[in-house]
């Protein structure tokens, strides 16, 4: 390794462990400001960064936990998780894993649900757009070829499913509004996230709808996705229930392609 790569080699192992000196070495110290003190600006610049990056993917979160417990809660993700990416935007990315395991705080699960919506709000607004398909588009494929169909989800779609009402606390936060006391769903309630044009857009699904959509999201064909629907309704219901649930996703412009 050449000198300037040991170098910041060096840098970077102190900026991501303080307590690893070796860089120490390499820096001048005047009476004025000595070395120790020159590496804790960079130290502190660079969690103060991070730190920001979090805000700017978390920022109902932060007002739902408070300014002070949320600084305290990203130092200690912070050094959990060392961020391993080159742009800032990705780090965050395991914050909901960490609220889970984390013992001060995998007693308020909510909170790491609370985290995983913001971020795949984050995931959804990002995602590469695409041309939509319409109601005419499938309109013109025969019949007879229907039960062979693969649809291509939007790229911004996101299935979640939330054991808390964390959606409506994100709301009330969003929206300035009063917020509800945490509470559990019972069963657990399926979501499903995408953007539309440039607006990100949710809605809650039924157990069917929540299992077509996620079969339709992994390649299934539209004869498979009628045989599952099975399970929650007689068999002479299912076309029917399957055509209005297609009809919906081609609405909201949750599909962008279809393969016969």
């Amino acid at each position: 390794m050449n000198t300037l790569s040991a170098l910041q080699a060096d840098f970077q192992g102190y900026l991501l462990d303080p307590s690893y000196q070796r860089i120490a070495s390499s820096i001048v110290s005047t009476a004025r400001v000595p070395a120790e003190t020159r590496l804790a600006i960079y130290a502190n610049a660079y969690e103060l960064r991070l730190l920001e990056a979090l805000v700017t993917s978390y920022p109902v979160l932060q007002a739902y936990v408070g300014h002070d417990a949320f600084d305290a809660l990203g130092r200690e993700y912070i050094h959990a998780y060392p961020s391993p990416y080159r742009s800032v935007r990705w780090f965050g990315d395991a914050l909901p894993a960490f609220l889970r395991e984390h013992i001060l705080y995998k007693d308020y699960p909510y909170l790491a649900e609370l985290a995983h919506i913001e971020w795949t709000m984050t995931l959804v607004f990002d995602a590469l757009d695409s041309k939509v398909l319409h109601l005419d588009d499938i309109a013109r494929i025969p019949q007879e070829a229907w039960s062979a169909m693969r649809f291509i989800s939007h790229p911004s779609m996101h299935c979640l499913c939330l054991a808390w009402n964390v959606v409506s606390i994100w709301q009330a936060i969003s929206n300035d509004e009063e917020l509800d006391a945490p509470l559990q769903n019972t069963p657990a309630i399926h979501w499903v996230f995408w953007r539309h044009g440039l607006v990100n857009h949710f809605g809650s699904l039924g157990e069917d709808e929540a299992f077509a959509i996620e079969a339709m999201a992994k390649g299934m064909s539209f004869g498979e996705i009628c045989e599952g629907l099975c399970l929650w309704m007689d068999e002479e219901q299912v076309a029917g229930r399957a055509a209005s649930l297609l009809k919906g996703w081609v609405l909201a412009g949750l599909i962008v392609g279809v393969e016969v």
